[in-house]
């Protein structure tokens, strides 16, 4: 390919990328996602619970513009090398509606991130975001998720982290109960909450609740250098906040999530563990 071949497809693959914040994500013109992604696309940053390919993608904008109807993102800077184009943004909304079981706040959030996209024959082809799902999260309180970014547990560079996520179903009756449980943390008892991460060695922990064939299903993610150690500890914790916690889980999961991971163990019937390990960076102060 020539250089002026190859700038003019860089100037294209910007062009395509620029439409989908300007038409899809800000006007919710959801049209253009047949024209613009490619079937074989791959969102590696979707909101919880995305179907693969370009139903998830439009889960994930759904999602988001439910929230947040008011979303709007500005391109504060944009390049594009080769077949991939990096994006610099900054995104404002108001919480006017329900996400990810967090129910409406009126809170008006704005956030910077950075999403990389990869695009092949003039279609996306794969996308991620950076900083975004936890800087948004965090201008809605919900520092909880990464108790790490306040000290105590922040991770030093290059070190191995494992993630291991389960799904809890709520049990019958409890959706309420949950949704108080994380107003508490993200509110009242946040700092209380952050405090018990440090001392068990959690990086991150997150709760998402999302539907699956008419039942209420948890996703629950937790990160830490050694996640069965951090669970025993949370398992054999007398501190009152971690005894509150656990008790509290049992009357909305029907387990104890901690007690599970401490175990080393699959979850009860239901409850699917899988884990990864993944090199974790150091974040500033929040």
């Amino acid at each position: 390919m020539s250089t002026v071949e190859s700038e003019t497809a860089r100037e294209r693959n910007k062009a395509i990328i620029r439409r989908v914040f300007d038409e899809f994500v800000n006007q919710g013109d959801f049209s253009v996602v047949d024209e613009l992604y490619g079937d074989d696309m791959v969102d590696h940053q979707p909101l919880p619970g995305a179907p693969e390919g370009l139903e998830g993608v439009r889960y994930t904008i759904a999602g988001l513009r439910e929230g947040f109807p008011d979303l709007h993102v500005t391109i504060e800077d944009i390049s594009a090398h080769a077949d991939h184009v990096v994006i610099h943004n900054t995104w404002r909304g108001t919480h006017l509606g329900d996400f990810l079981g967090l129910p409406p706040t009126g809170r008006a959030v704005a956030f910077h991130g950075v999403v990389v996209w990869r695009l092949r024959d003039g279609l996306i082809r794969e996308r991620w975001g950076i900083g975004v799902e936890s800087n948004m999260l965090a201008e809605l309180g919900m520092r909880r998720l990464a108790p790490g970014r306040r000290g105590g547990a922040r991770a030093s560079r290059g070190a191995a982290v494992s993630t291991v996520t389960s799904l809890l179903p709520l049990l019958p009756g409890a959706a309420g109960r949950w949704k108080r449980l994380q107003e508490e943390l993200a509110g009242p008892r946040l700092r209380e909450y952050e405090a018990s991460r440090r001392r068990a060695g959690i990086v991150r922990e997150s709760f998402w609740r999302q539907g699956s064939a008419g039942a209420d299903v948890v996703v629950h993610s937790l990160e830490a250098h050694d996640p069965g150690r951090a669970g025993r500890r949370l398992r054999a914790s007398t501190d009152p906040f971690d005894t509150w916690l656990r008790t509290t889980a049992v009357e909305v999961y029907g387990i104890d999530p901690w007690a599970e991971l401490a175990e080393g163990r699959a979850a009860e019937p239901g409850h699917g563990w899988t884990s990864v390990t993944s090199e974790l960076t150091p974040v500033g102060d929040a």
